[in-house]
């Protein structure tokens, strides 16, 4: 009933929407990069970027259900496959990720897709590569990566591979 008195003033800026980037875009933005530092360690068989990337509890499901902690498959998987990328005994001839789907949640990211894979000089074996100068595949997966923020880095945390399954017929 009495009368109206200024208790506080609000001043404020307009900021235009081009400046401004949305958290999760600024998120996958920052996940892209550190994926695409992945694959080119991927490609060139460095060992080292490759073992920093990833959290100590790393864990991954491959294609047959078999399950390796970050030190098993380091030395089961990757770095045989790196000694015959530096050796020159393997090449990717294909490694593309396609389909990205990034779903984020606080400080963890899980990422979906399809990676496409062709190599030579190798195959693969039951849970690692068997060298085969004579030996070439091509292929896709579809994976989920779980990223999570460590520090203010993004670490791989969890990975699983699939085989697609066939798709399936249409009844006639």
């Amino acid at each position: 009933g009495g009368e109206l008195r200024a208790t506080s003033t609000i001043h404020a800026t307009k900021i235009s929407g081009e400046n401004v980037t949305p958290p999760d875009l600024t998120a996958e933005a920052e996940l892209r990069a550190f994926m695409a530092e992945l694959r080119k360690a991927s490609l060139e068989g460095d060992v080292d970027t490759i073992a920093n990337s990833m959290t100590d509890d790393y864990i991954q499901t491959d294609i047959n259900g078999y399950r390796q902690d970050k030190t098993t498959w380091l030395n089961e998987y990757f770095r045989p496959l790196a000694d015959l990328i530096k050796a020159g005994k393997f090449h990717w001839n294909e490694f593309e990720r396609t389909n990205l789907q990034f779903r984020f949640y606080g400080h963890c990211a899980i990422v979906t897709g399809e990676l496409h894979a062709k190599a030579t000089g190798a195959r693969p074996g039951a849970h690692a590569w068997v060298p085969d100068p004579n030996a070439s595949f091509s292929g896709t997966l579809h994976f989920t990566h779980v990223y999570i923020k460590q520090n203010g880095k993004w670490m791989l945390a969890a990975l699983h591979n699939q085989i697609p399954l066939p798709l399936a017929k249409t009844a006639k």
